[in-house]
């Protein structure tokens, strides 16, 4: 997850040391840095956080509170509605999943533009919105 020149990396089953090594080696040689952030509840890191730009997070579960995370302003997300902690913040607005209301009145109170995406298929195989994109 990036945020600013900053990246967290979520240890888990998925990624490893190695690979988080790699990661802070290659991302240093343009001046960025990079930090692990242990995960014990879920396979993937922005499955429960994501940040949206203006210090602002997402945050559910295990990540409330993470210490990694307590400089940003969080916002957390209730149980019933933990799925859609994945939005994605891109052009200034925020894809926030169909379905959830209390996390779009949350987004839209921070002042941003959302779009609402029907991802009920993708839920079914716990697909979640940073699973389904590519951005660069």
């Amino acid at each position: 997850m990036m945020v600013g020149d900053h990246f967290y990396v979520g240890r888990s089953a998925r990624t490893n040391e190695e690979g988080i090594r790699q990661l802070t080696e290659i991302l240093a040689k343009y001046g960025l840095t990079c930090s692990e952030v242990p995960l014990y509840e879920v396979l993937h890191l922005k499955t429960g956080i994501n940040y949206l730009e203006d210090n602002n997070m997402l945050v559910s579960g295990e990540f409330i509170e993470k210490p990694d995370f307590m400089k940003y302003n969080k916002v957390v997300i209730p149980e019933e509605e933990a799925y859609a902690a994945n939005c994605i913040w891109v052009n200034d607005t925020v894809i926030v999943p169909e379905g959830y209301p209390t996390v779009l009145k949350s987004v839209q109170d921070l002042g941003y533009k959302t779009l609402v995406v029907d991802t009920s298929e993708y839920r079914k195989l716990d697909g979640g919105l940073s699973c389904l994109s590519l951005r660069f």
